[in-house]
């Protein structure tokens, strides 16, 4: 038995021997086979992949080619056919986006033009440039203020050193009175190196905004979004600062009409709006300058949200407190109001004052930024608008700001101008 097995065994191996290389030959020769087959499949994949990006690049460039000519014979309706078909092939391509842009552009088509520039992916290289233009066709043609805004904001987070979009959003800030979004928006521009000249017109001038064209502008965006608050306000109050400048200069009767009608207004959006910081601010500007106490501390009750940020706000508080003899809060409201915005010479003013009743040494100090301020704005009021600012003019900000240790604004002053 034994002998038979490994008799068996050996013939089973030799056997095995025998017929084992047959088998590997032939695995070897699949093997080769599936090699060849697959190597032929990447040659005939690369082949096909290279026919396809030929198709497609070749379709481009009958697609551009065919703008190219619209646009040589101004023919803007076949260009947006072109561009349409484009887009219909490759949906989404940047190139085909810009021909249709052009084409829209060229026909005055603003609603169709901020649509497709709005498609713009963002990794073109002109992204930034698209959505600057999107703004600029909201901000004008379209008179869409809230979605320019919106626009605006996101260019500067796509290039902070976007210095249109930086002078639209503070100039958009400043008409309609929003105090402390316009320093806030001042600030990030400066700090990213990008601010516009006329920055430095409204940090020095940010105590009392007043603008020969808010009223205007602030009716036309209002006309774009009718049911906007801010719009309302701002129009309300820069109507109010008009007829007030007006009984100043020639009291007469028509006058005094306005201005009970223009109170009448105020008082009706109070209601409706019992903690707007631009209405607040206006009230409380307008009893602090008529030595009203118990009208600027009922409004102060009404303070919360963005008004808490405004060193207006903290300056008249501080006024209060001093009037009342409550001199430890009056200091720290000033302090607050000084931190908030280090050029106020409203702020320099009242803080001497409260250094004068103390008869503290600081009060000289004080009284020479409120001076130096107050002297500015002056100088500022005389320009012809808020880009017209002087090298020599701007020279005396930065040292007014280096004064109030405002190293911010006076670095990027020695910095940029």
């Amino acid at each position: 038995m034994s002998n038979e097995v490994t008799n068996s065994g050996g013939e089973s191996g030799g056997s095995g021997q025998s017929q084992v290389e047959p088998r590997s030959a032939n695995g070897g020769r699949r093997r080769a086979s599936a090699a060849l087959v697959a190597a032929g499949l990447i040659v005939v994949s690369a082949t096909l992949y290279a026919v396809n990006v030929y198709r497609i690049n070749a379709g481009h460039d009958r697609f551009e080619k065919a703008c190219q000519v619209a646009a040589r014979e101004g023919d803007w309706d076949y260009m947006r056919q072109v561009a349409e078909e484009w887009l219909a092939w490759t949906p989404g391509h940047a190139d085909a986006l810009w021909r249709a842009a052009e084409a829209a552009q060229q026909q005055d088509r603003h609603g169709d033009l901020v649509e497709i520039l709005a498609q713009i992916p963002s990794t073109d290289p002109n992204f930034v440039y698209g959505l600057a233009e999107k703004a600029g066709v909201e901000w004008s043609e379209l008179n869409s203020p809230l979605n320019a805004l919106r626009t605006s904001e996101q260019v500067i987070g796509s290039e902070p050193r976007h210095t249109d979009s930086h002078s639209r959003v503070i100039s958009f800030y400043a008409m309609t009175l929003q105090r402390v979004d316009m320093l806030r928006a001042i600030r990030r521009a400066i700090q990213a190196g990008a601010e516009p000249r006329e920055s430095y017109c409204y940090l020095i001038m940010a105590d009392i905004l007043s603008f020969t064209n808010a009223a205007e502008q602030n009716q036309r965006w209002l006309r774009g979004a009718p049911d906007e608050a801010r719009f309302k306000v701002a129009l309300a109050v820069t109507t109010a600062m008009d007829v007030i400048s007006g009984m100043e200069t020639s009291p007469t009767a028509e006058m005094i009409e306005l201005s009970q009608q223009a109170q009448k207004q105020l008082a009706g959006f109070l209601e409706t709006y019992p903690n707007d910081s631009v209405l607040l601010s206006f009230l409380l500007y307008r009893a602090y300058r008529g030595g009203d106490i118990e009208r600027v501390s009922e409004l102060l009750t009404q303070v919360s949200g963005n008004a808490a940020e405004d060193h207006m706000v903290w300056v008249i508080r501080a006024w209060y407190h001093t009037q009342v003899e409550e001199y430890e809060d009056a200091e720290k409201a000033i302090q607050q109001a000084i931190r908030l915005h280090p050029l106020s010479p409203l702020a320099h003013h009242e803080y001497a004052n409260l250094l004068r009743v103390q008869q503290r040494p600081e009060v000289e100090r004080e009284q020479r930024l409120a001076a130096y301020g107050r002297e500015l704005r002056s100088e500022i009021l005389l320009q012809p608008s808020a880009v017209d600012l002087s090298p020599a003019l701007l020279l005396k900000i930065q040292s007014y700001a280096d004064s109030c240790g405002d190293t911010e604004t006076a670095s990027a002053l020695g910095a940029r101008f």
